[in-house]
Protein backbone atom coordinates (compact mmCIF):
# COMPACT_ATOMS: atom_id res chain seq x y z
CA UNK A 1 0.00 0.00 0.00
CA UNK A 2 1.13 3.22 -0.68
CA UNK A 3 1.82 5.97 1.62
CA UNK A 4 -1.13 8.43 0.12
CA UNK A 5 -3.60 5.04 0.23
CA UNK A 6 -2.65 4.68 3.83
CA UNK A 7 -3.41 8.03 4.87
CA UNK A 8 -6.94 8.07 3.00
CA UNK A 9 -7.23 4.97 4.90
CA UNK A 10 -6.84 6.67 8.29
CA UNK A 11 -8.65 9.65 7.00
CA UNK A 12 -11.40 7.19 6.65
CA UNK A 13 -11.08 5.63 10.11
CA UNK A 14 -10.95 8.43 11.82
CA UNK A 15 -13.95 9.92 10.85
CA UNK A 16 -15.42 6.28 11.71
CA UNK A 17 -14.21 7.04 15.33
CA UNK A 18 -16.19 10.40 14.88
CA UNK A 19 -19.36 8.48 14.03
CA UNK A 20 -18.80 5.64 16.29
CA UNK A 21 -19.08 7.89 19.53
CA UNK A 22 -21.83 10.50 18.32
CA UNK A 23 -23.95 7.34 18.09
CA UNK A 24 -22.43 5.58 21.18
CA UNK A 25 -23.56 8.78 22.64
CA UNK A 26 -26.81 8.58 21.86
CA UNK A 27 -27.45 4.85 22.78
CA UNK A 28 -25.98 6.14 26.32
CA UNK A 29 -28.43 8.91 26.06
CA UNK A 30 -31.49 6.40 25.69
CA UNK A 31 -30.05 3.47 27.93
CA UNK A 32 -28.03 4.69 30.45
CA UNK A 33 -25.45 2.29 29.93
CA UNK A 34 -21.85 3.62 31.45
CA UNK A 35 -20.04 1.70 28.87
CA UNK A 36 -21.74 3.67 25.89
CA UNK A 37 -20.35 6.70 27.40
CA UNK A 38 -17.05 5.58 28.02
CA UNK A 39 -16.67 3.83 24.22
CA UNK A 40 -18.34 6.77 22.47
CA UNK A 41 -15.91 9.54 24.69
CA UNK A 42 -12.76 7.31 23.69
CA UNK A 43 -13.70 7.72 19.70
CA UNK A 44 -14.52 11.06 19.70
CA UNK A 45 -11.10 11.79 21.63
CA UNK A 46 -9.42 9.99 18.92
CA UNK A 47 -10.97 12.24 16.39
CA UNK A 48 -10.10 15.65 18.51
CA UNK A 49 -5.93 14.06 18.56
CA UNK A 50 -6.09 13.13 15.12
CA UNK A 51 -8.26 15.18 12.95
CA UNK A 52 -5.52 17.00 12.04
CA UNK A 53 -3.12 14.74 10.53
CA UNK A 54 -0.22 16.10 11.53
CA UNK A 55 0.86 13.09 13.91
CA UNK A 56 -0.67 10.65 11.16
CA UNK A 57 2.21 12.03 8.72
CA UNK A 58 5.15 12.00 11.54
CA UNK A 59 3.92 8.49 12.34
CA UNK A 60 3.84 6.98 8.77
CA UNK A 61 6.98 9.36 7.93
CA UNK A 62 8.96 7.28 10.47
CA UNK A 63 7.67 3.91 9.80
CA UNK A 64 8.76 4.07 6.60
CA UNK A 65 12.38 5.65 7.52
CA UNK A 66 13.07 3.11 9.84
CA UNK A 67 12.69 0.16 7.02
Amino acid sequence: MSYNEKTDMLKFTIYLNLFLGVYNIYLFYYSNFLLNLIIGLLNIGIWVFFRDMKLIHIFLKNKYNNR
